[in-house]
């Protein structure tokens, strides 16, 4: 029998307790501290050479890993696990001035990053200064310098992605806590002072609130031009744009134009509208707001850098990435120009958008995001033909807007204008969303006091109402493969009950009761 086991027994025998075999030690004994006490030797002294080597490798694999990425900049092949993403959060903590180690700060300003409660500072993984300074969004705060490193990474893996897929034409990018709208605003704001006769932005009608409001926030008056209905597609009136351009001349600031609309729109033709822009020296900004994940928006842009001007396109966080809804990326064609806009944004901002969109590139790293953007290009011309087989089915057709590659319309001419409201509602209930249906009216609505007809539809032609949809990044076979099952279900009890049910129409004072009674089915 081993010897040290022998001790053991012996000295447990001198204490009154009688052991045969090792086995039959308590559980609650640890074997190795036993071993310990017998030899006279401490746990430190059981340490040795290979141990504290095994230590010092850890300790330099983590330093390696944290200090690569700070030097590259640049999104990794492969996604980092939960536990290399605190060992970031909390490298990045600590060099911020209130989480420092080697001193007790003493906070004499008004701020300092105090927080009150625990859990909102645990929440923020201590990181609670914010980005950066004195109205400089790109400014090194001296007191943050891990915010401050945080929003460097962004706007460099903004870049980097931007890039991967194919967007060269960036020279710029900026990553700002704002979402789509507030991100449009802040780049005509910025543009101001270069035209100071500007009046005016020429709106390609998109019927998109935030869009049109970012507008009339940064303090310029919408001149709208209306689409042009070629076969399905709703596509830019280029001669109504040109004509525009030359009666109003130096008063204008901009062209906004959008490549990611809702069916039946089209993508503007933002190329001609590039070649109009250089002719005349403005700007031409373009929301982009879920167009990075477009093949087709993708190749526009470049398109239209090489055709013309294209002086900013803004695109969304939460849309493209899936992350929590309050960021976006402003992508200038210059570097000075993405400065620009940092510096009019006012006061310091909130990290979170910036923090969210690194460790969602840290955890996905840079194959797995490609890999989502491909996902989405398959499942589009799934859903596509999916939506096809439907409509055939049911005796309506599928918009064709060949150009638009993340939504998609389908006709509802079966089911009477009165009742196209309550079948939006009715596939909300059982758990649809995103869909949207949109009936044509003649009423006119106002949006801060101008005044659209059929608003919502982008233009005032009347339609037999359609239901538009979206493929977005993230959406599974799975998902895409019930949506349709539940589609599928819905529209045939919605049709049966709300419309020939005892040979009656559903009072919409009613609708609760057939709401009820189909999610029942």
């Amino acid at each position: 029998m081993n010897s040290s086991v022998l001790k053991i027994k012996k000295s447990l025998a001198a204490l009154g307790d009688s052991f045969d075999t090792p086995e039959k030690l308590p559980l609650h004994v640890d074997l190795a501290c036993l071993l310990l006490a017998i030899d006279g030797r401490s746990m430190r002294d059981a340490f040795g050479r290979s141990e504290n080597e095994y230590s010092r490798l850890v300790a330099k694999t983590s330093n390696k890993l944290l200090n690569q990425l700070w030097e590259k900049k640049k999104i990794p092949e492969e996604g980092w696990s939960d536990h290399s993403l605190e060992l970031f959060l909390n490298w990045l903590a600590s060099h911020d001035t209130n989480n420092r180690m080697d001193m007790n700060p003493l906070g004499a300003g008004e701020r300092e990053g105090r927080v009150a409660s625990q859990f909102v500072r645990r929440l923020h993984c201590s990181l609670t200064h914010g980005i950066g300074r004195s109205g400089n969004l790109c400014e090194i705060q001296p007191k943050a310098l891990g915010s401050s490193m945080l929003n460097c990474l962004a706007n460099e893996f903004a870049l980097h992605i931007l890039h991967s897929i194919g967007l060269n034409c960036a020279r710029g990018a900026l990553v700002v806590p704002v979402a789509t709208g507030m991100a449009l605003m802040l780049c005509m704001g910025s543009w101001r002072k270069a035209r100071p006769n500007a009046k005016y932005v020429i709106w390609l009608r998109v019927d998109q609130k935030s869009c049109f409001k970012s507008i009339l926030t940064a303090g310029f008056e919408p001149l709208i031009v209306d689409p042009i209905r070629v076969d399905d597609a709703l596509m830019t009136d280029v001669t109504k744009l040109n004509n525009l351009v030359e009666e109003f001349g130096d008063t204008i600031l901009c062209v906004l134009s959008t490549l990611s609309p809702f069916a039946p729109r089209a993508p503007d033709d933002i190329e001609a509208v590039a070649a109009i822009c250089r002719t005349h020296n403005i700007f031409h900004l373009v929301n982009n707001a879920y167009g990075l994940q477009s093949p087709e928006c993708i190749r526009r842009l470049t398109n239209a850098k090489n055709a013309g001007r294209i002086d900013a396109f803004v695109q969304s966080l939460d849309k493209n990435f899936q992350v929590p809804v309050g960021g976006a990326i402003i992508a200038t064609t210059k570097q000075s120009q993405a400065a620009a806009i940092a510096q009019f944004y006012p006061g310091r901002a909130s990290c979170v958008p910036s923090r969210d969109f690194v460790l969602t590139c840290l955890s996905q790293g840079l194959r797995q995001m490609l890999e989502g953007f491909d996902t989405q290009h398959r499942l589009f011309e799934k859903m596509r033909r999916k939506l096809r087989l439907f409509a055939e089915e049911i005796g309506e057709s599928v918009y064709d807007v060949s150009d638009n590659k993340i939504s998609l319309a389908m006709t509802l001419s079966s089911i009477p204008p009165e009742k196209q409201t309550l079948f939006g509602s009715v596939l909300f209930s059982r758990g649809i969303t995103g869909a949207r249906v949109v009936m044509s009216t003649p009423k006119v609505s106002r949006v801060e006091g101008h005044e659209f007809i059929n608003f919502g539809s982008h233009t005032n032609e009347q339609h037999g109402g359609y239901l538009a949809m979206a493929c977005g990044v993230g959406m599974t076979d799975g998902e895409l493969d019930e949506l349709f099952n539940r589609l599928s279900s819905t529209y045939h009890k919605f049709v049966h009950k709300a419309l020939h049910k005892g040979g009656q129409t559903t009072r919409f004072d009613l609708d609760d009761e057939l709401l009820d009674d189909i999610d029942r089915d």
